[in-house]
């Protein structure tokens, strides 16, 4: 464990940003952690959370998943997904939203699922698991917008704006992104994508500096001990029904995304996975199935990384992910 630990630290210094990493082994509840209750953006990892509230409230009987929810010009987010590039009117299941917010991370599935259940409701699940310095409340949507300019701090320069935001009580806040909700509601998908990309690129690669404040305010964060544990809970069955829990794992299984941790590993051994990026950040959060008798937590979450170094990120976390692996795998072979 000592040398495992030791290589895992090797290979986050041939990054430029800083790690935060949390790994437990379920069975045996040998741990390693670096930075573990330091604070990250989530960036994509934050729909773990949606995904867990939405069963809990199926389990509880306050949505069904075969539930239909319209698609309208309220929901549409860019960046990640299909359903931006769908017409309005289009009525899939919760089933559906919660397989393209996971499989795909389909931002405006999210948008869809999280307006439905409540925005409060993720945090206020966040706060009952205990979960201190985690906090998820901040829809892709109104995030893109803010920093476009849209709400109530479109007359403050950037900095100023993210420096506002950190000084608001949690009630403030909401009710800047229902301003900024209410402004932005018929905004066409197309004007929202062209204003978006003409600021920041098509591929978010211009104004990286601008990009960075806000990846540091308008996002959800999370440490790596707290989103571990709420997979924990997830692997337990201590968080919602039995078949509940193996639903949400069963989908994370299927995530496809160019941020994956997972892309060392062959495509035979199992690891329910969420990962997601911002503009100067990279977090992964998931559990490998070693075997049928041998899990493993691990969320490696990469912030304030430099130009150009994304891709060396990715690499980094893919190479830890495939330590542990091996690690874990030679162990149960003695």
């Amino acid at each position: 464990m000592a040398k495992l630990k030791s290589d895992i630290v090797k290979t986050s210094k041939e990054v430029k940003g800083q790690m935060g990493l949390y790994m437990k082994h379920m069975e045996s509840g040998r741990t390693i952690s670096v930075n573990q209750d330091k604070i990250y953006p989530l960036a994509g990892v934050f729909k773990l959370a949606v995904m867990v509230e939405t069963f809990r409230q199926a389990d509880a009987g306050m949505i069904s998943l075969d539930e239909r929810i319209e698609l309208e010009t309220r929901h549409y987010c860019i960046g990640e997904g299909l359903l931006q590039y769908l017409q309005p009117g289009l009525k899939p299941t919760v089933r559906d939203l919660l397989s393209l917010m996971i499989i795909s991370t389909d931002n405006t599935a999210s948008e869809m699922l999280w307006k439905r259940i409540g925005i409060q409701r993720v945090n206020m699940l966040i706060r009952e698991l205990g979960l201190a310095k985690t906090s998820i409340y901040i829809p892709y949507r109104e995030s893109y917008l803010m920093s476009m300019g849209y709400g109530p701090y479109k007359n403050l320069s950037i900095p100023d704006a993210a420096r506002k935001w950190k000084s608001l009580s949690d009630i403030e806040r909401m009710k800047a992104l229902n301003e900024t909700e209410r402004e932005a509601a018929n905004l066409p998908i197309e004007e929202f994508r062209s204003k978006y990309e003409g600021l920041y690129g098509v591929r978010a690669q211009k104004r990286l500096k601008t990009q960075r404040i806000y990846d540091e305010a308008f996002d959800n964060f999370g440490t790596p001990r707290e989103i571990g544990v709420l997979l924990e809970k997830i692997v337990d069955h201590d968080i919602v029904s039995p078949d509940a829990c193996e639903m949400m794992l069963s989908l994370l299984m299927r995530q496809n995304s160019s941020a994956s941790m997972s892309c060392l590993l062959s495509p035979d051994i199992k690891f329910a996975l969420k990962s997601g990026d911002t503009a100067c950040s990279l977090a992964n959060a998931g559990v490998i199935y070693v075997s049928t008798d041998s899990h493993v937590v691990l969320c490696c979450f990469f912030k304030d990384l430099q130009e150009g170094d994304k891709e060396k990120a990715v690499l980094a976390q893919a190479r830890i992910a495939r330590s542990v692996y091996e690690y874990f795998s030679s162990v149960r072979s003695r």
